[in-house]
């Protein structure tokens, strides 16, 4: 890769173009004017000879040359880091950046408060963008356009193949299933058994509308399901609906036990066996 002539902010801009695919939003992630960035697309696309961003449709996509640039950019801006990092300590109240991470409802509504509140006492200058988990969160954290996720391992790993060395992964929290039901559903006891479950209406979640939950994999391996009344986005989304109706879904017992006194729900155990729910976190090794 010829980076004769390129210096470093010019890199910097470079990887932020090649992560945000668009200029405003580039410019946005480094702190400088859209009309700087666009001055720099343009001295990157003489330096190589190629357009780098183009127009697809509606989008702006990288073109064949962008995409092999990618990941060696990054890996030298990483180098370069952490060459400065061995030379000064990191001082979080100093810091200056946006970490941007992938999340469910249930994991948010869980992690950020406090989170945030950590970040206020000891990195005051350091953001956090919450992001809705999507079919492309891998793609994301490999491009760099995520800095980290925070899932099931099942969600990442079933797309991994030849990525799954790329990343790296630790456990944050465990959960387990409860069946929610509203307070006053008269349909259901203290407890409720299978079939109980199946003659109920069920709400199913599906996350962005697409990628189905553990509840939903585990119900389809069981000898017949519940009819599916609707499905809904989130988790926060279905525990709601279900306040508010007689029907019935599967969800992590934290929620529930902290939206029990604002929502009319309660939890009843599965009638059925459900593994734990173990929420990582993920991210791109090269930010070891």
């Amino acid at each position: 890769m010829h980076l004769q002539g390129l210096d470093l902010n010019l890199l910097i801009a470079l990887d932020a173009l090649l992560t945000e695919r668009n200029v405003t939003r580039a410019a946005e992630r480094i702190h400088i004017s859209q009309p700087g960035m666009s001055a720099a697309l343009q001295k990157l696309r003489l330096h190589f000879d190629d357009p780098l961003l183009e127009r697809i449709g509606r989008n702006m996509e990288l073109s064949a040359r962008a995409r092999t640039l990618a990941e060696p950019i990054k890996t030298i801006l990483s180098q370069i880091r952490d060459l400065n990092d061995q030379s000064q300590a990191f001082d979080p109240s100093q810091a200056t950046r946006v970490f941007r991470i992938a999340a469910t409802t249930y994991c948010c509504q869980l992690l950020a408060p406090s989170l945030l509140s950590l970040l206020q006492k000891t990195a005051p200058m350091v953001s956090v963008q919450f992001e809705e988990l999507s079919t492309d969160t891998l793609d994301r954290i490999l491009d760099g356009q995520n800095d980290f996720a925070i899932t099931i391992s099942a969600r990442l790993i079933d797309n991994l193949g030849r990525d799954n060395e790329l990343l790296a992964s630790e456990e944050l929290f465990t959960d387990h299933f409860v069946v929610a039901v509203a307070k006053d559903n008269g349909r259901v006891g203290d407890t409720i058994s299978f079939d109980e479950l199946c003659d109920l209406g069920y709400i199913e979640t599906r996350f962005g509308g697409v990628i189905a939950g553990v509840s939903e994999q585990m119900l389809r391996q069981q000898t017949k399901q519940p009819r599916i009344s609707g499905w809904l986005p989130n988790f926060q989304l279905t525990l709601e609906a279900v306040a508010e109706t007689d029907m019935a879904t599967i969800l992590p017992s934290l929620l529930i036990a902290r939206n029990a006194n604002r929502l009319n729900v309660r939890a009843l155990a599965v009638p059925f066996e459900m593994p734990l729910l173990e929420e990582r976190l993920f991210w791109h090794r090269r930010n070891d």
